[in-house]
């Protein structure tokens, strides 16, 4: 049975291993993205507009494949709503 495993493209450090499908391939994600977050807002440092570029592969009998390709946009403000502002 295959897992799923997150590799930073640019160092190929292993972040996430052991994942039991591609959508918790792509939650793994979502947290990484999060306590990357937060770590650097606790420690009152500013991300300065970080961009990381993620693999998820697949591990089947040993055999790594990478399969998709996110990259993380941190430092960036989520598009708001201009009707929305006061």
């Amino acid at each position: 049975m295959p897992s799923y495993q997150i590799r930073d493209t640019a160092t190929h450090q292993l972040l996430a291993h052991g994942l039991a499908d591609y959508p918790a391939a792509e939650a793994a994600l979502d947290r990484i993205d999060d306590e990357l977050e937060h770590n650097l807002a606790a420690n009152s440092e500013g991300t300065g507009r970080i961009r990381l570029r993620l693999d998820i592969e697949k591990v089947t009998a040993g055999t790594t494949e990478t399969v998709g390709h996110h990259v993380l946009l941190l430092g960036v403000d989520d598009p708001t709503d201009p009707l929305s502002a006061p």
